[in-house]
């Protein structure tokens, strides 16, 4: 059975699949990888259905042993330098990796996440019928460490697609389209106007469960407390600071601060390549996409 012995695990390796749904009245909530385009991608590349199993990697570097093999691997999202034994090999196109080869994933110079698939999916014991990791609830495979193995899935190949993909670096300003409500109602026309107006910035302190921003606090028109009700991914947030976030794919379920608005799905995943000081903007919208 293929294997990859984990010489190197980089920061906050993960084990991602689709994501689990359906599950909120439990607590759980959907995670899987936030970049599900790359994701998408990658599948694509390697021959594989959808739902299995990769890995999302933040930053790098990752160094990966093969046993066994060879298996077809494929790299997007973030713009990485890769090698096999030292020798390059391109980001958005599927290559071989051999009995005995090793793989490194280097540090991006712009965007934060990768992913790593590869024929057949990356192995796990499942939970909830998903793979995917959800280090908040204490979940799924924890966060990879020196001397993890990683099996690979025997399921066979499906079409594989060689059309490479395009990866570019991250844009350091992103445009997040959204609906109003449903609390916008809880602050005033100028909290609003300020929402769509500031030129925000990714805050240090994201992760998975939401992107923090840094600007102004957005006026309240009402000042009680909100009785926790259910949240999404995407949903934008506004705590007690006034200062929105947007919630990732480790979402909480639900939450007592009002949701002015809902990220568009598309411009929500792109945060999983904003690092700290991209510009975010909102343009706000009473229809639905």
């Amino acid at each position: 059975m293929t294997h990859f012995v984990v010489e190197v695990p980089g920061p906050r390796t993960l084990i991602e699949d689709a994501g689990r749904r359906g599950l909120a009245d439990l607590g759980i909530s959907g995670c899987g990888v936030w970049d599900r385009r790359a994701y998408q991608d990658g599948a694509r590349l390697v021959g594989n259905p959808a739902g299995l199993g990769c890995l999302e990697i933040l930053l790098g570097p990752v160094r990966l042993k093969c046993v066994g093999g060879p298996v077809l691997v494929a790299l997007t999202g973030a713009d990485v330098q890769i090698t096999v034994d030292g020798s390059r090999r391109p980001s958005g196109r599927g290559f071989l990796v051999a009995d005995g080869q090793t793989i490194t994933v280097g540090v991006p110079t712009t965007g934060l996440r990768s992913y790593l698939s590869v024929t057949g999916g990356i192995s796990a014991t499942p939970a909830f019928a998903s793979v995917s990791a959800d280090p908040t609830r204490e979940m799924g495979p924890a966060p990879l460490v020196t001397g993890d193995v990683i099996t690979v899935g025997e399921g066979p190949a499906g079409v594989i697609d060689t059309r490479a993909v395009d990866v570019k670096a991250a844009p350091q300003e992103l445009i997040v389209h959204g609906v109003w409500g449903p609390r916008d109602d809880w602050f005033t026309d100028d909290g609003r106007r300020v929402l769509e107006e500031t030129a925000w910035r990714v805050a240090e302190a994201s992760d998975r469960v939401g992107t923090r921003l840094e600007g102004p606090s957005l006026e309240r028109a009402v000042t009680g407390e909100l009785t926790s009700e259910p949240v999404v991914r995407g949903a934008i947030q506004v705590p007690t600071s006034g200062v929105p976030l947007i919630f990732g794919p480790d979402h909480p379920t639900t939450g007592g601060y009002p949701v002015i608005g809902v990220a568009d799905f598309d411009d929500a995943d792109r945060l999983a390549q904003a690092r700290a000081g991209v510009v975010v903007r909102f343009s706000m919208s009473t229809q639905s996409w």
